[in-house]
Order: structure tokens, then C-alpha cells, then sequence
């Protein structure tokens, strides 16, 4: 038998979802995860504007193929598995020692074959700097791998302060690392070994604060029970981390144009952590734990993608306004090339936002093959588009997957419907005061620079910044007041997370 025992609050919920107190440890939970993603992605923002104004953009390829490659290879490694402990009702110990002996034998194994291939690499893909950075790079292989089991324990229980103080630590003493390199000198390797540093440091905080530790055994049986949904979560996470899009930019368009999607893509997925990600942690569980309820089921799911698209959408859509005064402002000049992307990417965003919902509602209500096939369409799209158009540039393959999301998103929207039993119009009304703030929010936004155009980039961009924040709140209170004042009463009611 696992030291089950030992686990923090095992006597009181054992491995079992909770049963009870749902409502307020998911509150808890969004604030613990706000201040995590708010610090780390401060965090993540500061690394990136430094490195941003000292780097170009092929030095930001070189690594952006080198986290490629790791990414490929580390989206073989099963640690998909950790959402099936968390989703499984029934969990004992064998399934946890069973998942982290797999992860880690793989995952060790991928570091030796990408440390032996990585001078081959280098010689193949014309990218001389993979040769010394991808052995040192593919260590997160191995941390990620050890981190799967006890993060996997740690959302089941709903102890979301643990993820807020593992990240803020992690990432913390990354930035750290990160910086202290810029200023010896050494810019590209900080990006590198930020992420190593990262990765470790968020397994070491986390093995402590779930206070469990692998036994030596491994039953096969207790795997299978857990392959169902374990393979389809691998699936969907193959198809999200594989990077095979910045893979084949690299390998046919080169580090200097793959650099600019790195820049554009980067500043997405921060923004989207900011945002979406708040939610991702928490909605995940509670998904898990309403299987058997429709109506709380209903109720959750619509509250929390209110509360995501309300933070989603005006970010996205600021962000799409102010692209060409705060890129080179704020980047530098030599970012300018990217300016397009990030436009793309934005619009991207504003689906995203809702899309880390449905995938959490579908998944988690017993669908997780549906997901996959979803993922597989949307992902393996991509490589035909970048293959077909890259003769012409980035900004026309930018286009094509914007027009891709546009098209497919859809899908994912009435999926989630079905699966909540109700209207698709009762289903999108719940979205129409952030829709609608958003959009008037960046129309007003984007005509400042015709009245402003004898001001200074700062000026303008704070002016921007600071009338798009006003007309958001201003349509955003009076279209949906009552239920931003339902959602102030929840939070009333709730303990806050001290410091």
C-alpha cells in the first residue's frame, strides 16, 4: 500500500473529490490562482521586456527551435495522465505510483535521445546553437515528468494555495536567474536556463507542499484504469505542446521569421494565462466533481465563463488597438515586423478566452475523445497552412490561422452547449456584456491616434490604455450589472487568501 496516510488532509477527503464546500473552495480558488498567475505573469512580462530590447529576433528563433524540439519530444511523455488522476472518482495509491514510474522512465529516456542527437540536429536544421542548447534545455524533460503526480494530487484536493506559492516561487526564482545572466552577458543561455530553473524549483515546492513519495511498485492493472481518459488527455496534449507550427517555421522560413511568431505568440500566451488561465485550474475540478449535476453543473460553467470572458475579451481586443503604438514603444523597433502577428494572435485570443472553458466542461463531463479529435483538426491544420504559403511570408500563414479558429470555434461552442442541456441563445446571451464592451472598447481605441498623432508614443499608448479601461467598464456595468453584482456577493461571502 502508498503512504497515503501521509498526505495533508487525507483523513479528512482522502483521495475522493470534495463533496461539499465546492462553491467556496472554487472562489478560493480563481483568488489563489489570480494571485498566482498575477505574479508569475508579471514576472514572465519583465524576463520578456528585458530580453526583448536586448536580443533579435534570430536569437529568439534559435531558442524558440530549441523549446520546439523539447516540446515535441516532451509531449511523448505521458504527464498527461495527471488530469486522469484527477478526473478519476475512485484513486488509490498503485494509481499514482503506477503513473509516476511511466512518466519518469520516458521521460528520461527522451533527454538521453535529444542530449546523443542534439549535434545531429544542429547539423541538420542549420541552427548551429541547438548542439549546446538542447541538452541542457531537455532537463524540464525529466522535472516536468517528477512534478505530474503530486500537481495531480494537489488539484484534486482543491489546495490551490499550493499552485499559487509552487509557481510564485518557481517562477520567481527563474526571473532571478534569468536577470542575473542579462547582466553578466549572457542574454540568450538566461532564457534557457530561466526555464530549467523554473521547471525544478516547481517540482521541489510541489513534492513538499503534497507530501507524498513514489513507492517502488507498479501494477499494470492500475494503469488501465486510467488509460481511457490518460490517452486522449496525452492526445490533446500532443496536439497543444508539440509546437509543430514553430517546427516547420523554423525549419523553412528560418530563426529571424520564426523569432517574430515567438515574440507574437509569447505575449499571447501571457496575456492568456492573465486572463483564461485564472479559471483553468479551478474549472477543471469543479467540472469533475458536478458530473452528477446538471443544474450546479449549468450554473458554474456560465458564471466562470462570464467571469473569463470578461477579463479575455477587453484585454484581446486592447491589445489588437494599441499593437502598433506599444510594440515598438514598449519591445523596441526591431519588433515592429511583428506587429501583425500580434494582431492575429489577439483575435485568437478573444475565442481562447471561452475555449480553455469548453475544454474543461467537455473533457471533464466524460468527452475527452471528442476534445481530442477537436484538438487534432484545429492543431494538424496548421501544417499544411505553413506549408502551402510559406513562399509567401508569415503574414499571409497568420491570416489563413486566423481564418481556420474562425471557422472551427464554432464547433467547440455547440459542443459545450449540448453537453450543459441548454439554448445556444440562453448560452450566448450569458457573454454579451464583455462581447459588447469589447467591441465598442476597441473601435473608440483605435481612432485616438488620428486626434493624437503630435503626441509621443508613451503619451498616446497611456491615453489609449487608460480611455480603453473607462469605456470597457462603463458598457460592461451597464449591459450586465446584475450579474457582475451576484458575482461581487460570492466573493463577499468568501475568505480572501492572506499574505
Amino acid at each position: 500500500m502508498s503512504n497515503i496516510s501521509a498526505l495533508p488532509g487525507a483523513h479528512q477527503a482522502g483521495l475522493g473529490h470534495l463533496s461539499s464546500g465546492r462553491a467556496k473552495a472554487s472562489i478560493t480558488g480563481i483568488l489563489w490562482s489570480l494571485v498566482n498567475v498575477s505574479v508569475s505573469t508579471i514576472l514572465a512580462i519583465l524576463v520578456f521586456l528585458v530580453t526583448s530590447r536586448i536580443l533579435a529576433p534570430s536569437d529568439f528563433g534559435a531558442v524558440a527551435f530549441a523549446v520546439a524540439m523539447t516540446t515535441m519530444v516532451g509531449a511523448l511523455v505521458p504527464t498527461a495522465f495527471g488530469d486522469a488522476l484527477i478526473q478519476r472518482p475512485d484513486l488509490d495509491g498503485d494509481h499514482l505510483n503506477a503513473v509516476f514510474w511511466l512518466t519518469g522512465g520516458i521521460a528520461v529516456f527522451g533527454y538521453a535521445a535529444l542530449s546523443l542527437l542534439a549535434p545531429l540536429i544542429a547539423n541538420w536544421s542549420g541552427v548551429p546553437l541547438l548542439a549546446p542548447i538542447l541538452p541542457v534545455l531537455a532537463l524540464r524533460l525529466v522535472f516536468d515528468a517528477g512534478l505530474t503526480v503530486p500537481a495531480a494530487l494537489i488539484s484534486r484536493r482543491m489546495q490551490f494555495r499550493y499552485i499559487a506559492l509552487r509557481t510564485t516561487v518557481a517562477n520567481g526564482f527563474g526571473a532571478l536567474i534569468c536577470l542575473w545572466m542579462i547582466t553578466q552577458g549572457y542574454a540568450l543561455w538566461a532564457l534557457v536556463f530561466s526555464q530549467v530553473a523554473t521547471s525544478f524549483v516547481s517540482l521541489v515546492v510541489t513534492v513538499f507542499a503534497a507530501g507524498w513519495w513514489p513507492r517502488l511498485t507498479f501494477k499494470l492493472a492500475a494503469l488501465g484504469d486510467l488509460r481511457s481518459f490518460g490517452l486522449y488527455a496525452m492526445g490533446s496534449r500532443i496536439l497543444n505542446e508539440a509546437r509543430f507550427d514553430q517546427f516547420f517555421l523554423g525549419l523553412l522560413l528560418g530563426p529571424p521569421v520564426l523569432g517574430l511568431f515567438y515574440f507574437a505568440r509569447r505575449l499571447y500566451q501571457m496575456l492568456l494565462e492573465l486572463t483564461a488561465g485564472v479559471f483553468t485550474p479551478v474549472t477543471g475540478v469543479l467540472m469533475a466533481s458536478l458530473q452528477g449535476d446538471r443544474l450546479k453543473r449549468q450554473d458554474a460553467y456560465l458564471t466562470a465563463s462570464y467571469a473569463s470572458a470578461g477579463l479575455a475579451f477587453p484585454v484581446f481586443a486592447g491589445l489588437f488597438a494599441i499593437a502598433p503604438t506599444a510594440v515598438p514603444f514598449v519591445f523596441g523597433p526591431q519588433w515592429t515586423d511583428a506587429i501583425f502577428a500580434v494582431r492575429c494572435f489577439s483575435i485568437i485570443g478573444m475565442m481562447a478566452g471561452l475555449g480553455v472553458m469548453q475544454a474543461a466542461l467537455i473533457r471533464n463531463l466524460g468527452r475527452p475523445d471528442w476534445w481530442f479529435w477537436y484538438q487534432a483538426v484545429m492543431q494538424l491544420s496548421t501544417i499544411p497552412i505553413i506549408l502551402l504559403l510559406f513562399p509567401f511570408g508569415l503574414n499571409a500563414i497568420m491570416v489563413a490561422i486566423v481564418l481556420r479558429t474562425v471557422i472551427l470555434w464554432p464547433v467547440s461552442v455547440g459542443m459545450a452547449q449540448r453537453m450543459l442541456e441548454m439554448s445556444l441563445p440562453a448560452y450566448l446571451n450569458s457573454l454579451r456584456g464583455p462581447a459588447l464592451g469589447a467591441a465598442i472598447m476597441m473601435l473608440v481605441v483605435m481612432q485616438l491616434p488620428g486626434f493624437w498623432a503630435d503626441r509621443t508614443a508613451g503619451l498616446l499608448l497611456f491615453a489609449q490604455i487608460a480611455t480603453g479601461v473607462v469605456v470597457y467598464g462603463v458598457v460592461l456595468t451597464a449591459t450586465s450589472f446584475d450579474r457582475l453584482r451576484g458575482i461581487l456577493r460570492i466573493l463577499r461571502g468568501t475568505k480572501r487568501p492572506t499574505h
